[in-house]
This record gives structure tokens, C-alpha cells and sequence, in this order.
């Protein structure tokens, strides 16, 4: 599926832009887009996320979690994705 992303560090450094991500095998992985500043594919065990949430942003839908200190930011995009990330990743946390 495809998202828009931000990853903040625990420095506060910011990496953002439009990235695929799948679901497999209790992983998430998310690849950048050509774009995508500072960040290499990241493959995040799904037992390790914490720190779940689901708000809005600037009238956008978000789902945050934090993962090996930083925090993942997805942004609705209008195709479905947010509800295929928030789907998935319930689906497997409640495994």
C-alpha cells in the first residue's frame, strides 16, 4: 500500500514523504519512494510497536505509533490505506 510518512528520531530529526508499506509475517515493512528524505527501508516487528494512536491533522486522518525510539506518522491519502494500516496492525497486535 502506498502512505504518506513521517518518522521523528529521538533527536527530533524528521524524515517524511510517500512510502509503500506491506504486512508480512508479523512484520511491517515501509519502503521510501524515491524522495523520501534520510530513511532506508524499515522492517518493524509488530509485537514491538507501542504507543498506538489514532487522531486528526489538519482534518487528515493519523496513526502514530512508536517503534525503537521514534515515532511513525501515517496520514489518510484517499484510497484506503488507512484503513488497511489500521486493519492490519490491530489484526496482528491482537494476535
Amino acid at each position: 500500500m502506498f502512505a504518506y510518512v513521517e518518522i521523528i528520531d529521538s533527536e527530533e530529526k524528521v524524515s517524511y514523504g510517500y512510502s509503500n508499506f506491506s504486512f508480512s509475517k508479523g512484520i511491517l515493512s515501509i519502503r521510501p519512494i524515491k524522495g523520501m528524505l534520510g530513511t532506508s527501508t524499515q522492517n518493524i516487528p509488530i509485537k514491538e510497536i507501542t504507543n498506538i494512536k489514532e487522531d486528526t491533522y489538519y482534518g487528515w486522518n493519523r496513526i502514530s505509533f512508536n517503534f525503537d525510539s521514534k515515532t511513525y506518522s501515517f496520514l489518510y491519502s484517499g484510497y484506503g490505506e488507512f484503513d488497511y494500516l489500521k486493519e492490519h496492525l490491530m489484526t496482528e497486535i491482537m494476535a
